[in-house]
């Protein structure tokens, strides 16, 4: 691969990852405001006094998604990074794709907890989630859930392009 190229590829890789860092933020915006308007999460649907424990997981994945973004972005935007660590850009890019693919999972996998927030079944528990159509619940925005999951879902596609981009261009330094 010619200087020119690495260049090149070194460009389209910076922007990929501060687009992928950019919709990792995103996510973090999106948790925020599940956790302050989400009396159900809160509150274990109004039975337990407030802060339920979902509300601490997501408040937890919030947490390592934010610093995780800024880390993406971080590495996407220092020069030095580019020149003097080229790996290390590429194990924070790895490392955040994996983790935006465990939190798509742990979010849908979440329909599983269905007992211990007090739903009826699990069905009910993920057309409750998921289901958009169906009825506002009070204390409930309608399709929050499924645009963390739709925007999480975005972020790993970003991801997987950060990721590809960075790892055609291996270990050499961006030129400019």
């Amino acid at each position: 691969m010619t200087m020119a190229n690495r260049s090149e590829v070194g460009r389209t890789g910076r922007t990929w990852i501060i687009l992928f860092g950019v919709f990792l933020l995103l996510d973090f915006v999106l948790i925020l405001v599940m956790l302050a308007t989400d009396q159900n999460l809160q509150t274990d649907f109004m039975t337990v006094s407030k802060y339920y424990a979902h509300w601490y997981g997501l408040l937890a994945e919030g947490i390592l998604t934010l610093l995780v973004g800024l880390a993406v972005i971080f590495n996407a935007t220092a020069r030095s990074m580019w020149s003097d660590l080229p790996k290390r850009v590429k194990t924070v890019v790895t490392a955040a794709l994996v983790w935006t693919i465990l939190a798509v999972l742990a979010d849908l996998a979440i329909v599983f907890t269905w007992s211990q927030v007090g739903a009826p079944s699990m069905s009910w528990f993920a057309m409750y989630l998921f289901d958009t159509p169906s009825p506002v619940t009070t204390g409930y925005i309608p399709w929050l859930y499924d645009a963390l999951i739709a925007v999480y879902i975005l972020t790993a596609i970003l991801g997987i392009l950060a990721w590809t981009q960075v790892r055609k261009w291996g270990s050499a330094p961006e030129s400019t």
